[in-house]
């Protein structure tokens, strides 16, 4: 296995780190991936609200996604719409099921409990998250105030 170098997305390293990481497991998966990001500065979220909210994110995609059969798509834009930056993550996938706001988890005791640390730590930069479903896409798209 060779090392993985980050690819430079953003001014962020945490950020780079966990965007090369996660589109490697994607591409392993036989997931196509796109990845858009304007230049955007994220340095004042605090490394570990990085990693709460892209890591969970992302991971629950990816899970969403590795499911199907045939195709597989997760695409990632990150930019900015009059001060806010705006993420979307979104994939295609099987039916979701709701329960209060939040997809119903396929993970037991402990699941929903990653969706519940993203919003957590959204808040804490005035954010807002929204997931929607339509058919067979999903997507989560947050807004922080920069």
């Amino acid at each position: 296995m060779k090392p993985l170098i980050p690819v430079q997305y953003t001014e962020n390293p945490i950020l780079n780190i966990l965007l090369t990481d996660k589109e490697s497991v994607m591409r392993e998966k036989g997931i196509s991936v796109t990845i858009k990001v304007d230049n955007v500065n994220l340095n004042f979220i605090e490394p570990i609200d990085i990693t709460t909210i892209f890591g969970n994110l992302l991971d629950n995609a990816i899970e969403a996604t590795e499911k199907l059969k045939g195709e597989k798509y997760i695409c990632i834009k990150i930019g900015s719409y009059h001060k806010m930056i705006v993420v979307s993550i979104e994939n295609n996938c099987n039916e979701v099921k709701w329960r209060n706001g939040f997809p119903v988890s396929n993970k037991g005791k402990n699941g929903g409990i990653g969706l519940l640390n993203v919003q957590s730590s959204i808040k804490k930069y005035d954010g807002d998250l929204t997931l929607k479903n339509d058919g067979n896409k999903f997507a989560a798209e947050l807004f922080l105030n920069s």
